[in-house]
């Protein structure tokens, strides 16, 4: 394997996600290389291979002998992730995985553990505090532009996934569900300003037992909801601050999205968790209104899916520490479990994990 030049990556898992991130990286020809890719559905692989021009393999055990590979993305399906990850770290390979890093503490820990004895890196999405935007909230916030942090609103009410998606019913089963899909945003961003989770309470349950298709081949077809469907969570940070962090797949349209942090000294407003443009707002005791603060360095518009793997690609050629490792995405599962766990049974429930955030 080349210790110069770009990192080889390879795909495996082909779906719907694995262009964007294929597209992103093509625009980065002197840090990462798509040298191949992988899928159970060797069709799926093999237009991939041809669109991006790279080898398809036709298993795993082949992407493994081919010495070009340094690291490989992993985008299969949610429950196949810590499987994946861990036959990619056995085999000597660098890894960044599609969230989540699994859907259980034991894989999750599994994962973190084998990358640590092999001396291989893992990262893990979501890596949206590697935005523009998002690096500016915690830049002011370390810096006490609004004093200590006492409350904070997260909001990701991500409407129906059976309105555009064609193969919705996985988001709605074991492993997924919108705190696992998508109120991972908001809690990876915050686990990075704010540090770790100490305990949670949570309320949620399925509130629309069954859905419809609305896209694609399946269109017209139903399926029966198995995981809760809306979670308002209530979580405690150790350093004292309170989070109210809701996540539906439920609510058809909100007004209410991103993030507010409230200290003692003003408030932030991010407009949105994903963007890496999204607009930051400050208002600081007796005013009235927002105003917009400018961002650390000309944003990116929208998400650029190539962060993650570059990230990677950073830490494997140039030693540096992961923004994104699997620690923090082992403490975002951790604290989603809990979640789940609290809304089930009710009361509080202790978060064990810790995550300490770089600079």
């Amino acid at each position: 394997m080349a210790s110069t030049g770009p990192v080889g990556f390879a795909f495996v898992g082909c779906g719907n996600i694995a262009g964007p991130y294929a597209d992103s990286m093509q625009k980065h020809p002197d840090k990462v290389e798509i040298v191949g890719a992988y899928d159970i559905n060797a069709e799926a692989a093999k237009a991939f291979a041809a669109k991006y021009g790279c080898t398809q393999y036709a298993s795993l055990d082949e992407m493994l002998a081919d010495g070009r590979v340094e690291a490989g993305l992993n985008l299969t399906v949610h429950l196949a992730h810590p499987e994946v990850t861990q036959r990619l770290l056995r085999g000597g390979r660098h890894v960044h995985s599609e969230k989540p890093l699994a859907a259980t503490r034991e894989d999750g820990q599994a994962c973190v553990q084998l990358a640590a004895q092999r001396g291989l890196l893992l990262s893990c999405s979501p890596f949206v505090i590697l935005g523009e935007a998002q690096q500016t909230l915690k830049r002011v916030i370390r810096d006490g532009l609004v004093g200590q942090v006492k409350e904070v609103y997260a909001e990701m009410n991500w409407s129906r996934i059976e309105a555009w998606h064609p193969a919705p019913a996985p988001f709605y089963g074991r492993g997924a569900g919108p705190l696992f899909d998508v109120g991972c945003y908001p809690l990876s961003v915050l686990i990075q300003v704010l540090g770790s989770v100490r305990a949670v309470r949570a309320m949620g349950g399925i509130r629309l037992p069954e859905r419809t298709v609305a896209a694609g081949p399946n269109a017209g077809s139903r399926f029966i909801v198995t995981n809760p469907d809306h979670t308002c969570t209530l979580i405690e940070f150790a350093s004292g601050a309170h989070c109210r962090l809701t996540a539906s797949f439920f609510a058809v349209k909100s007004a209410q999205s991103g993030i507010e942090v409230h200290g003692t000294d003003g408030s932030l407003r991010l407009d949105s968790v994903v963007g890496f443009n999204s607009r930051l707002d400050l208002c600081k005791p007796g005013e009235r209104e927002w105003k917009s603060l400018p961002l650390l360095g000309e944003p990116y518009p929208g998400v650029e899916w190539a962060r993650g793997p570059l990230d990677l690609a950073a830490g494997i050629r140039d030693g540096k520490p992961l923004t994104c490792p699997g620690e923090a995405a082992y403490h975002v599962l951790d604290v989603t479990l809990a979640a789940l766990e609290a809304s089930e049974a009710g009361g509080t429930v202790l978060v064990r994990s810790h995550f300490e955030p770089g600079p």
